[in-house]
């Protein structure tokens, strides 16, 4: 109980530290905001569009910090880690998100980790060490949670996007056989069909109405999307639109290749079922099975050698 109250009062002075700290630092700053709303009044109309109205000192400060955070950790941050970020954050498909700022909220979650758990665990301990050890090794996993989380969502919208390649493409195949172009055919279905396959293609036919050409738009969508099936189709497209060939036929092509590979991954999956059953099976069904049928017997042979 003495420990829980430890914690919460600490986690409150240092809320109201980094508030004193943040508002003495931008008390100028506050200061002609505040001058410039009372002498000059606020363009509602203009704010409404442009940007949110202020909510407070403290979300002005939190913003502030923010950004001065971004702008000096850009400043530190290599070429190589950013390209290496950008690439996780856009096959996650968490493309608003820049490769600095998903670094500070690293480096948040890492400190705000290890500085609950070294208050949690810090008066229970008997030495400070070991408290601070356990403390390094929570906000080293906190540090390296986002990543994690990257990395998931990233076999998920692959999984999403390989599930959806057979549907889209098929519509796609009718349209263009009903004689609708590549670009209408694509658009309908993508109004019809909600995923991030959608969203990949409307992006990509964003791109093209602003002038780039279709087969440099389908050659960024295929590096965009981390799936090797969909990059397959997508080279194969390009392809045939580089030589000339007719889109409905490469198309309804793709997807009879595409169905065949659903169902020899749906053959796969049910034979990876024995071999994945098999370790649940010897850990929780036949102990079980094995005392029932064994028990009774080493009970009487147990009885007998005691008689």
């Amino acid at each position: 109980m003495i420990s829980m109250l430890f914690a919460i009062s600490s986690v409150v002075f240092f809320m109201l530290l980094f508030t004193a700290v943040f508002s003495t630092i931008f008390q100028r700053d506050i200061a002609i905001e505040s001058r410039a709303d009372v002498y000059f009044g606020k363009s509602e109309g203009v704010e409404k569009k442009t940007k949110k109205p202020s909510k407070g000192i403290t979300q002005t400060l939190l913003r502030k910090f923010w950004t001065l955070s971004v702008a000096r950790l850009g400043r530190m941050l290599e070429k190589k880690d950013h390209r290496k970020l950008e690439l996780m954050i856009r096959e996650s498909g968490y493309e608003k998100l820049s490769p600095i700022e998903f670094r500070l909220i690293q480096i948040l979650a890492s400190i705000t980790g290890g500085f609950l758990a070294l208050l949690l665990i810090g008066p229970n301990s008997d030495g400070g060490f070991s408290a601070l050890i356990l403390a390094l090794a929570v906000s080293f996993l906190f540090y390296r949670y986002p990543i994690f989380y990257l990395a998931k969502k990233k076999a998920q919208r692959v999984k999403l996007i390989n599930r959806e390649l057979s549907d889209f493409f098929d519509m796609v195949s009718l349209l263009l056989e009903a004689g609708v172009g590549l670009e209408g055919a694509i658009t309908d279905v993508c109004d019809r069909m909600k995923g991030p396959l959608s969203a990949e293609f409307k992006k990509t036919l964003d791109e093209m109405k602003r002038g780039k050409s279709r087969r440099e738009a389908f050659y960024d969508m295929k590096k965009r999307v981390p799936s090797d099936s969909f990059r397959s189709v997508m080279t194969s497209i390009i392809q045939a639109d580089h030589l000339g060939v007719g889109m409905s036929r490469v198309i309804m092509n793709l997807t009879t290749r595409l169905r065949e590979q659903r169902r020899e991954m749906a053959r796969e999956q049910a034979m990876k079922a024995p071999v994945k059953m098999l370790i649940p099976m010897i850990l929780f069904i036949f102990p079980p099975i094995f005392i029932v049928i064994l028990g009774p017997m080493v009970v009487k042979v147990f009885m007998e050698g005691l008689g």
